[in-house]
C-alpha cells in the first residue's frame, strides 16, 4: 500500500512543478502591472466569489489566492484526501488560473476601463453571503475527508457510526451546495441587468 501511494504521489509531481512555472510567470506579469494600474475601493477588478473569495486591490492579492489554493492542492495529493477533495481543489484553482490569466491578457492589451466592475449594495449583499456559504462548503469538505481518514485507519468498532456520520455529511454538503448555486445566480443576474 506504501509503494502505491508512494507512486501515486510521483505521478502528480511533474504536473504540479508545471502549474507552479506557470505561476510564477503570472505572479511576475501581475507585478509588472500592478505597477502601473490605479484601483480603488469602488474602482476594481471583481472577479465571481465562488472564484477569488476575497477581493483585492492589488493583483498580487489574487496571486497570493491562487498560491493558497495551489498549496492546498499540494497539501491534498500528498496526504491522499478523497478524490473529491482534490478534483474540487483542482478545478478551484484551475478556474482562479484561467480567470486572472484572461485579465491579465486583456490589460496587457490595455482594455482596463472595460474590465473594472461597478460597485452596489445589493451585489455586495449577496457576495457577503456567498463568502459564508463557501468557508462553510470548505468545511463539510474538510469534515467528510476526517471522517472517511477515520474509517480507514479505525477499528470495525465504530465502523458502522462513522459510515453515518460521512452519509449525513454528504447529505449536508449537497444542501449546501444548491443554496450556493442558487445565490450565485442571483449574483449572475443584478450583473447582467
Amino acid at each position: 500500500m506504501t509503494q502505491l501511494n508512494n507512486n501515486a504521489a510521483g505521478t502528480y509531481s511533474l504536473p504540479l512543478q508545471k502549474l507552479k512555472e506557470q505561476l510564477s510567470g503570472l505572479s511576475k506579469r501581475c507585478t509588472a502591472l500592478d505597477a502601473t494600474i490605479k484601483q480603488t475601493e469602488n474602482h476594481c477588478f471583481v472577479f465571481e466569489v465562488h472564484i477569488f473569495p476575497t477581493r483585492s486591490l492589488t493583483l498580487a492579492g489574487y496571486i497570493k489566492q491562487i498560491k493558497n489554493t495551489f498549496s492546498s492542492l499540494q497539501k491534498a495529493i500528498s496526504k491522499q484526501r478523497p478524490e473529491m477533495l482534490v478534483k474540487h481543489t483542482c478545478e478551484r484553482f484551475i478556474g482562479q488560473y484561467h480567470a486572472l490569466l484572461q485579465l491579465v491578457q486583456g490589460l496587457e492589451k490595455g482594455e482596463a476601463k472595460l474590465l473594472y466592475k461597478s460597485y452596489s449594495a445589493q451585489k455586495e449583499l449577496i457576495y457577503q453571503h456567498l463568502q459564508k456559504q463557501y468557508q462553510y462548503e470548505n468545511r463539510l469538505l474538510n469534515m467528510i475527508s476526517v471522517q472517511q481518514e477515520l474509517l480507514q485507519n479505525g477499528g470495525l468498532t465504530d465502523t458502522y457510526y462513522i459510515k453515518e456520520k460521512i452519509a449525513a455529511l454528504k447529505i449536508r454538503y449537497q444542501k449546501c451546495n444548491t443554496f450556493t448555486q442558487k445565490l450565485e445566480f442571483q449574483l449572475e443576474d443584478i450583473q447582467d441587468e
